[in-house]
């Protein structure tokens, strides 16, 4: 009995730790973000530039090493990899929406472009209400994530300016869009139901393992994004999903990390387009991304089917290195250890902590969304 439960606390543990490590390290993060803000009011942007890229790098890394070293989970590539692996391009991401590891499994992709990866270019257009959440969404902010509003009036003007930003930086970036707006799950029933009403009402087929997308974000995304290059289609496939009674219920972080070798496989197709090919009005584009929509229902199928998508490139993807995602990991630790034993790293820590009422408030005063 005491070896069955010590047996269940390490299983538990493995599954918390790793989450713990990606939450708590958000602490030292933001006080070098706000070391980092603090000096560019005397160095050039360039160089604040640089620095923050660094420390974005080293967290991204860090959600590598979990979940992809310590998940061990078995990637499959299917479709146009070799051609978005060979370089770093601005690109708009657009990927089904399941599971709250469906951003950790771009930034995978966003490390495997050129020969030193492109997770600093990373972002993401995400929903208002992150915005709350302490530090982190302060951060994101500043780094030219997209809040966008779900509910209520919709702005504009926030997001255009998050995209000028994005599209003056000089610098190869992603912009990761989940056309569907929320999580396609079959715990939620009510977002299924309204999309086929939707798909009813417009005469459009049925769709039977992602939501009807919308096309606001991606039209604004791609009429004011001058500098990008491509527009990458991606369809994410884990293989939790293909077990007995899973179907449509994607797994959650604690079990994409931990959970049964059985279903611990993620398959992802990827279909590249050039930016100058994609339709330039907006019911063009609508037709476009619904025929997109209903391609990627039908990747799916095949997906539960076989657990295969066509076009294989690599059935066996080694992992990232450990040599890129040990090093940030040992100092993200160490910068958690630190405050135990130097009184001014645990008063600095403080302080950040203490300043996320005022960095919430800094967002609303620019009308993040």
């Amino acid at each position: 009995s005491m070896i069955l439960s010590a047996l269940v606390l390490v299983d538990e543990i493995r599954a918390t730790v790793p989450c713990c490590l990606l939450s708590f390290s958000m602490v030292p993060f933001a006080t070098a973000s706000l070391g980092i803000g603090a000096v560019s009011w005397v160095v050039p942007r360039k160089v604040t530039q640089v620095l923050d890229n660094t420390l974005y790098r080293a967290y991204m890394r860090l959600c590598l090493f979990v979940f992809e070293n310590i998940s061990g989970v078995q990637l499959k590539l299917y479709g146009d990899f070799q051609q978005m692996m060979r370089e770093p391009e601005s690109a708009l991401v657009l990927a089904n929406h399941q599971s709250d590891v469906d951003w950790a499994v771009a930034v995978m992709l966003a490390e495997r472009q050129g020969p030193h990866g492109n997770e600093a270019g990373f972002r993401v257009m995400v929903k208002h209400v992150i915005h709350f959440v302490p530090l982190f969404g302060w951060y994101i902010f500043q780094r030219g994530y997209i809040y966008v509003r779900r509910y209520g009036e919709f702005l504009s003007s926030p997001v255009l300016k998050q995209l000028a930003w994005l599209d003056s930086l000089n610098e190869k970036f992603w912009l990761l869009i989940f056309p569907e707006g929320t999580r396609f799950s079959y715990k939620r029933k009510e977002n299924i139901l309204a999309s086929r009403e939707f798909c009813q009402r417009k005469g459009i087929p049925e769709l039977k393992n992602v939501l009807c997308p919308r096309v606001g974000g991606l039209f604004m995304a791609l009429e004011r994004l001058e500098t990008l290059d491509a527009v990458y289609d991606v369809t994410i496939g884990y293989g939790q999903t293909r077990l007995p009674k899973r179907r449509g219920l994607a797994p959650n972080m604690f079990e994409f990390c931990c959970g049964g070798l059985a279903g611990r496989t993620l398959s992802i197709h990827l279909k590249r387009y050039p930016a100058k090919e994609m339709p330039k009005s907006r019911k063009e584009l609508q037709e476009w991304t619904l025929k997109a929509y209903g391609e990627k229902d039908k990747l799916l199928d095949r997906f539960h089917e076989t657990g295969e998508f066509p076009d294989p490139v690599s059935l066996n993807e080694p992992s990232v290195s450990i040599f890129r995602t040990v090093p940030p990991t040992i100092c993200f630790v160490a910068a958690l250890v630190a405050p135990l034993y130097v009184p001014a790293v645990r008063k600095a820590y403080l302080y950040t902590v203490a300043s996320f009422p005022l960095l919430i408030l800094w967002l609303e005063i620019k009308k993040c969304a």
